[in-house]
């Protein structure tokens, strides 16, 4: 059995902006990951446990993968798109029996595992086309496979999710540590692909817009994460999202200018090592994201969020939301212990949920090799 994992993500800052060409966003990869196993098998065979999903057949023909038996479409879709693409790209390949198991990336509530928002269907789409592409002779510790692994992964997820997202949380579960990155062209890639370009000739060529660097921050940053009690549907948010955009244009690309030079004054400091200036726009970034919500009527910054910004920030540390919001986490930002563990005593008290991760500095990895 081959074993492959990989990291979920948190958004740092520049959320909902990155969904606009050119605005860049700095996300981590966590130590919460997917993990897949794979092997050789006479047939393809799927299994998601936390899903009481097990040992559930498809078939790969005709560039399509399809189930057998009547399944639950929407537990199985990003598993299915990734599968797909993962073929689709190899051409040629044998059945394989694949696990995939996400419960690292979720918190257990009443004996129910509940999403926290770590992009597990991002890592989770990751994590089995990497695993596909190793049993398949693929290295997936080089660059160049990885390079390949986020675009695959970034089709898959983009089309399971119904031509949704920017991306930022594959390319997190990929390369890991704390990254900078803008998205790509998403219409420009489309186009190639209803020209009829196979996905080998998609995933060869240069994506306008897409950019990723490694962003090294200040030591003795502390970072810690808090669940709200809540999970959040970003599909549905970023549907709302788009409907302000459309019936208010002006307003929707000011905010995202205001995000965008956030955002860059962000990476400036923290490649020059500014902590103060760091928190400031840390604490910047979620007032814009707290005008985002009552400007657009989206539900962003929840009661919950707004009690763990305004905590941190009248502590000295930055405080906010991290990705989409509307439920989810939350993080706290400074630069000294005691201040990190004295925030945590407040915000526990408020029933915010302290979620035990750490930034990963490796992205998805082969586990081991015993096939």
């Amino acid at each position: 059995m081959l074993k492959v994992s990989a990291p979920g993500k948190l958004m740092i800052a520049g959320e909902w902006a990155v969904l606009e060409l050119g605005h860049p966003c700095i996300v981590a990869a966590v130590n919460r990951r997917v993990h897949s196993e794979i092997k050789n098998s006479e047939k393809y065979i799927v299994s998601l446990p936390e899903f009481g999903i097990e040992n559930t057949e498809g078939i790969f023909y005709n560039d399509k993968f399809s189930w057998n038996n009547k399944v639950d479409e929407e537990k199985l879709m990003f598993t299915k798109s990734a599968i797909e693409t993962a073929l689709g790209f190899l051409e040629k390949s044998k059945p394989f029996n694949l696990i995939s198991r996400g419960e690292d990336t979720q918190i257990s509530m009443n004996s129910k595992l509940k999403k926290i928002g770590f992009g597990s269907s991002a890592a989770a789409v990751v994590s089995n086309i990497s695993a596909i592409l190793e049993l398949n002779g693929v290295d997936i510790s080089k660059k160049e496979s990885k390079d390949t692994i986020y675009k695959l992964s970034a089709l898959a997820h983009y089309y399971a999710q119904g031509k949704l997202g920017s991306a930022f949380d594959i390319a997190a579960s990929v390369y890991g540590e704390i990254i900078v990155y803008r998205r790509f062209d998403a219409e420009q890639v489309v186009k190639k692909i209803e020209s009829g370009a196979s996905i080998k000739d998609i995933v060869s060529m240069d994506w306008p817009g897409l950019f990723v660097e490694e962003l090294k921050v200040p030591e003795g940053l502390n970072l810690n994460i808090f669940w709200t009690g809540d999970s959040a549907s970003t599909p549905a948010m970023i549907k709302q999202m788009g409907d302000f955009k459309i019936s208010n244009v002006q307003k929707y690309n000011k905010i995202c200018s205001q995000i965008k030079s956030i955002v860059n004054r962000l990476i400036d400091a923290c490649k020059n090592g500014n902590r103060d200036e760091i928190i400031r726009l840390l604490n910047a970034n979620e007032e814009i994201l707290r005008t985002l919500t009552k400007e657009s009527g989206v539900n962003i910054e929840t009661e919950k969020l707004k009690q763990l910004s305004e905590i941190a920030k009248k502590s000295g540390a930055a405080g906010k939301l991290s990705g989409a919001g509307g439920g989810d986490c939350g993080i706290v930002i400074c630069f000294s212990k005691n201040l990190s563990e004295e925030i945590r005593v407040e915000l526990e008290k408020e029933n915010l949920i302290f979620v035990d991760a750490k930034i990963d500095n490796e992205g998805v990895k082969l586990e081991n090799n015993s096939t």
